[in-house]
């Protein structure tokens, strides 16, 4: 029983045939049981033909989705340091000595809302592109 596989355009396996069971096209490339086997089996890549006629499995294509990535950053980012805004607050309404200057907070105000803003920027996604915490920030320990 001979075996055949077929490709796409890109050279992408399309079909898996067995003659005498299915119709076989003319570009069919016939196999032999082990590797259509291991085309069955071996699910982790896509198994693709080059220009030489070989056929091997390439790894599956890796898609970031880099705004994901960046808005989840930006939320860590967030809880990371709100405590710092709350703090503050909580001293400010108990009427006792904050911890930050006036200086300071408005500094940690205008970082949060930079964060805040983030996905909106025209250099959105781009993580060299951050907003930039004081650097009195992450000497702060909760």
């Amino acid at each position: 029983m001979t075996r055949f596989i077929t490709f796409d355009d890109q050279g992408v396996l399309k079909a898996r045939l067995i003659e005498n069971l299915h119709t076989i096209p003319e570009d069919a490339v016939a196999v032999s049981e082990d590797l259509w086997n291991q085309t069955i089996q071996e699910v982790d890549g896509v198994w693709r033909v080059d220009d030489e006629g070989n056929i091997a499995k390439h790894p599956h294509a890796v898609i970031v989705d880099l705004p994901a990535v960046e808005r989840a950053w930006r939320n860590s980012e967030l809880e990371r340091i709100k405590w710092l805004r709350e703090r503050h607050r909580d001293q400010q309404e108990l009427q006792i000595a904050t911890t930050l200057s006036d200086e300071r907070f408005n500094e940690l105000l205008t970082y949060l809302q930079q964060l805040r803003d983030w996905p909106q920027s025209e250099l959105f996604p781009d993580s060299e592109q951050r907003p930039i915490a004081p650097s009195w920030i992450t000497d702060q320990t909760n």
